[in-house]
């Protein structure tokens, strides 16, 4: 795998590459029939090609006609005509992105951010311009046909996504039999089915105010999907851990879990959520579609992570279907790898994704191969209670990554209606948004929530470990904020606080590092903010375009602040509530939550 974010050669062999021309997409491919005319009656079947003759911004992986005809004979059939309406509308819909421009700039290993018509993910497998493999089957034998309404790209076979759920697909993958076998033996396989809240109907909250922002139009979510992600081992990766059989995993899953869990020792039904086996398997599954690029490479690819002594790397904490359990997944730039789950960095040792086998894809989710065994065992249990937990308040909600809201390649602030978000609650008055990452805020991973006017909500957090934490939130002052009383499980965490004080007035006390030739670091003012409750943002990322943030990183900034809401000791592995009620008319916004275990105070870094 070539971990890149586009195309690595600026050297495009011509043969490949097509120039602009003034023509709408499907003008373009009306003029060409000697490549596109079956695509072409595909679309005018459809009512689509006037879509594509409209203004706009598109991108289209237009089959040839000989891809088209292959199609026909792998389907039994002669013509389009022997197909069903619906059919050849998805058939259609399956090759076109609308609203986003795509070229091959933007191309990079594993899904496009952007989904076709038909609510799907292309999915991309390329190391060089001349052999790009669209969903693992069709060739782009010309790349970047650049029309005035968008790009065009040439394949060599029509594009048909399963119909099976992803359950379905790794069912129909013949080198994961011992996974298979357990995941149908535990019942897990039953959690998996969910495709769509067909009670949700975007019409229903059409009483939303629509405002537009910073360029931004508020809109509401499309629809609600659920989505799933298994990682899994195959048989031959089980085999070299001494796996031969579904006994075998049974009994390596009881060594490993009874140690994390010895009071469930005993409990032998592996249906029961608690039992050993039931755990490992719950342990590789996702409530939410997670492709390759996003368990991480995506949050980190809008530049807001600060390169400034080294390389930071980012880290991402994702609850999994075992309850109350998380995986940690990283990045290594220094050694350019990425997607390294439960890492340990002083043995080299994990679990990576198998680089030949990803973004395998379902109706309602995805599954990838990994390379090792995947545990939450003694050891990976006593890492994650014992270091800083930075977690992006997008990565609460399954909702935004199943609905493609969370880093999908464009600038989108999404009203979030009454119940859309399982961990979400909220007073009628309180309207809810989310503003996807911009290059333009000075956030960690980019994106926000954000709420205006008189609100009141309550978030539950992902679980976090055992032990006494100093639990933080983190914000940016703006003039337009206005005063929150701030909630940890229902207890009031001191007075409310004024959201519009720069982190430089004098309750606060921020001084930038390196303007106080007595204190250069900073390090004796982050002692005297530390006494008030405040901490400086950190200093792994920055606002891009630094249009409003100018600083060359958030702990620089007198527009980041951290607010220590207090000290508290958990008393086992679970989730949290975080509350928040507006005192006073304004703005509100939340970046990330930090959960600093207190002996990790005196050594935490900077960034």
């Amino acid at each position: 795998m070539v971990f890149i974010v586009s195309c690595v050669d600026d050297d495009v062999p011509n043969e490949y590459v097509t120039t602009f021309t003034e023509d709408l997409i499907g003008q373009h491919l009306q003029k060409n029939p000697e490549d596109y005319s079956e695509f072409v009656k595909l679309l005018q079947k459809t009512n689509v090609l006037g879509l594509l003759n409209a203004y706009g911004e598109y991108t289209v992986f237009a089959p040839t006609n000989e891809a088209m005809f292959a199609f026909y004979a792998d389907n039994g059939k002669d013509s389009l005509g022997a197909f069903p309406a619906d059919t050849l509308l998805k058939i259609a819909y399956d090759h076109i992105i609308k609203d986003n421009e795509i070229s091959s700039e933007d191309f990079n290993n594993g899904r496009l951010a952007s989904m076709t018509m038909s609510q799907r993910y292309i999915s991309l497998e390329f190391e060089s311009y001349s052999n790009i493999f669209v969903n693992k089957i069709s060739k782009i034998t010309e790349l970047d046909i650049e029309v005035h309404n968008g790009y065009i790209h040439k394949i060599n076979k029509v594009l048909k996504p399963t119909d099976l759920t992803v359950v379905g697909s790794l069912e129909a993958d013949s080198i994961f039999t011992i996974f298979v076998n357990a995941l149908k033996y535990t019942k897990l396989n039953s959690k998996l089915m969910a495709i769509e809240d067909t009670t949700y109907n975007i019409d229903d909250y059409d009483y939303y105010k629509i405002e537009q922002a910073n360029g931004q139009t508020e809109e509401l979510p499309r629809y609600r999907k659920f989505g799933y992600t298994i990682l899994a081992e195959s048989d031959s990766t089980f085999k070299a851990n001494g796996i031969n059989s579904f006994d075998d995993l049974k009994a390596y899953a009881k060594s490993v879990y009874d140690q994390v869990f010895p009071a469930d020792a005993n409990i032998t039904d592996i249906t029961d959520p608690r039992n050993s086996l039931n755990r490992f398997m719950s342990y590789h599954l996702f409530d939410r579609q997670i492709g390759y690029r996003k368990f991480v490479m995506d949050y980190d690819a809008t530049g807001h992570q600060f390169q400034g002594q080294g390389v930071y790397d980012m880290y991402e904490c994702i609850e999994t279907m075992c309850e109350n359990t998380i995986v940690e997944v990283r990045t290594d730039k220094q050694n350019n790898r990425t997607n390294l789950f439960n890492w340990d960095m002083e043995s080299n040792t994990g679990v990576k994704i198998v680089s030949t086998n990803y973004d395998n894809d379902g109706v309602n989710g995805v599954y990838h191969e990994i390379d090792n065994i995947l545990v939450y065992d003694v050891r990976f249990a006593s890492y994650i209670s014992g270091k800083r937990l930075r977690m992006d308040a997008a990565s609460f909600f399954p909702e935004l990554i199943n609905n493609n809201m969370r880093a999908n390649g464009e600038l989108h602030r999404y009203i979030i209606p009454p119940g859309y978000f399982e961990g979400l609650t909220f007073s009628e008055k309180t309207k809810f948004t989310y503003l996807n990452a911009d290059h333009r805020y000075e956030d960690y991973q980019g994106d926000e929530m954000f709420l205006k006017g008189l609100y009141e909500f309550s978030i539950i957090t992902p679980p976090v470990p055992a032990g006494q934490y100093e639990v933080r939130f983190s914000f940016q002052p703006t003039a337009f904020r206005g005063v929150a009383q701030l909630y940890w499980d229902n207890l009031p965490c001191g007075i409310p606080i004024d959201l519009s004080i720069n982190a430089d007035d004098a309750s606060i006390g921020h001084e930038v590092p390196g303007s106080n030739l007595d204190d250069p670091y900073g390090y004796e003012n982050d002692k005297m903010m530390r006494n008030r409750g405040f901490m400086k943002g950190p200093a792994s990322y920055r606002s891009v375009d630094k249009i409003w943030y100018k600083a060359d990183n958030a702990r620089k900034s007198t527009q980041s602040i951290r607010v220590i809401l207090g000290i508290y000791e958990f008393e086992e592995m679970k989730k949290h509530k975080f509350s928040v009620t507006g005192y006073k008319n304004g703005e509100f916004m939340l970046d990330f939550l930090e959960f600093v275990p207190v002996e990790a105070l005196e050594y935490e870094d900077i960034y």
